[in-house]
């Protein structure tokens, strides 16, 4: 073997594949700015990027890709490019995500850990192929496109969260970076409840006599339903582990979660709170082995009535404006339904209006996407066109065998994680599938707020985390002490 020594007056030679990239950059780049000044930026830093990060392991790149899709798809438009709202950062990294994976199978490498999770996988395939299958006989093939395009990238983020964090260190991660997202999200809502502060992207921005919290969800229903989402996973902490650390770290943040959920006016949300105490406590007062923890469940459900109640009726701790408590009055709901008046009077007709549609289409529904352009298109359009109901809508827009798939799907989920919460030697897997069975539960009510799902990322992080705990279920040899139930360097195969 030899060696060619560089001459000392000979100048540095200049590695040749970052200097193809630079090209292949600026030619593609300046190409794009010719479009938009934008998308010359956009596909320059992405090349940019890919460069950078092609000498790291793509395994650990998955799993750093899926942390960041993950937060970014929680945050939203807040991450828009200004002069292209559509555009942000969610929509970008998924579909480089996608493409990334779609390139590593072609080179011959395997993606694993589908083993355990082949039922619920195969579930949403098998909805986002009978979507597809309904563009046949939708009206609109475009909004049933877009339907369909929403399907794919939020079932991609479900899907690759027990892919990329399939082992309890990688879990664990997640969980710490879910809880941080959670905790900066309900910074910003105390910021405007306490100081009138809002992210642009919000509904009541602008407005000098609004009192509501929306975070980063834009308007109060879909940060009520993000918040009953998370809830059982603070909520389980004290119930389930020992530390008193995850104990007072439970406590204090359902509490104010609580708190933030009283200032959204959410009703369908206030029920699923009930649903999601009602089931924590059915389920330890049907264990004899945990009647302790039952107590603890009891005591906790009492505090937080106490909490709450008051408060939605105008006093106790929680000094919540008459508008809010207004906001929380179910005889007047009722009222607005007898009356035909009021957002009682548009759900109650959008429901008859949903059933009407499913039951004139013979159960096939109107085609994925093209609920909201049939109820466009009735005589008596009751000035809303999303369902407002994500049972109805996939219904209305699936038939029955979509909704029967998504049903399947769910139920497989709830009924999965109520077995290992009760039989794992895991604690860290137990809270998970405690919280999340609880949380499948309260949102059979809470996905009635928002007015649509379809690319509600919450909702799709909780699939993801359902399906996350039965891989990791599965994985799971040894029993961990539950003093340290966060310790990372326990294995599994």
């Amino acid at each position: 073997m030899t060696i060619q020594a560089r001459t000392a007056g000979s100048a540095p030679q200049i590695p040749r594949r970052p200097l193809i990239w630079a090209l292949i950059a600026a030619t593609l780049g300046g190409g794009a700015t010719i479009v938009h000044p934008l998308a010359g930026v956009v596909v320059v830093a992405l090349i940019l990027a890919a460069t950078l990060l092609s000498r790291v392991p793509i395994p650990r790149l998955g799993v750093a890709m899926t942390s960041v899709t993950a937060v970014a798809a929680l945050a939203g438009p807040n991450l828009a490019l200004p002069q292209v709202p559509s555009v942000f950062a969610f929509r970008v990294l998924i579909v480089a995500m996608l493409i990334g994976a779609v390139g590593y199978v072609l080179m011959g490498a395997r993606i694993g850990g589908f083993g355990p999770i082949a039922i619920p996988v195969g579930l949403l395939a098998s909805m986002a192929l009978w979507a597809v299958f309904s563009t046949t006989w939708a009206e609109d093939r475009m909004a049933a496109g877009r339907w369909i395009l929403f399907l794919s990238m939020m079932g991609s983020l479900a899907v690759a969260i027990p892919i990329a964090f399939g082992d309890r260190r990688r879990a664990v991660g997640f969980l710490r970076l879910m809880g941080i997202t959670f905790a900066v999200i309900g910074a910003i809502s105390f910021l405007e409840i306490a100081l009138g502060v809002r992210l642009p992207t919000s509904r009541l921005a602008g407005r000098d006599l609004a009192t509501g919290a929306t975070s980063v969800f834009g308007n109060e229903n879909n940060f009520a339903t993000y918040l009953t989402i998370s809830l059982p996973y603070l909520l389980a902490l004290p119930l389930v582990f020992r530390d008193v650390r995850l104990r007072a770290l439970g406590l204090v943040g359902a509490g104010l979660a609580l708190v933030a959920l009283l200032f959204t006016g959410s009703k369908a949300n206030i029920l699923a709170v009930g649903i999601i105490f009602i089931t924590l406590l059915i389920y330890f007062g049907t264990d004899r082995r945990q009647r302790g923890r039952a107590v603890t469940a009891v005591v906790v459900a009492a505090l937080s009535v106490g909490l709450v109640v008051p408060a939605m009726r105008g006093s106790g701790v929680v000094p919540l404006p008459e508008r809010m408590v207004a906001k929380f009055d179910f005889t007047l709901l009722q009222a607005q339904v007898e009356q035909g008046t009021g957002s009682g009077a548009v759900r109650n007709s959008l429901l008859g209006d949903g059933l009407g549609l499913i039951r004139d289409s013979g159960g096939i529904g109107v085609g994925a996407g093209n609920a909201d352009v049939k109820v466009r298109s009735l005589l008596e359009f009751p000035g809303v066109a999303n369902m407002h109901n994500w049972w109805l809508e996939v219904g209305v827009n699936l038939g029955l065998v979509g909704l029967g798939i998504y049903i399947l799907f769910y139920l497989h989920l709830a009924t999965r994680q109520l077995r290992i919460s009760r039989t794992s030697p895991d604690p860290l897997v137990r809270y998970l599938a405690l919280a999340g069975a609880t949380s499948l539960a309260g949102f059979v009510i809470g996905s009635l707020g928002p007015s649509t799902v379809i690319h509600f990322a919450p909702m799709w992080i909780m699939f993801g985390l359902g399906m996350l705990t039965i891989r990791l279920a599965a994985n799971t040899t040894e029993r961990p002490s539950e003093e340290a139930p966060w310790n990372t360097h326990h294995r599994s195969p």
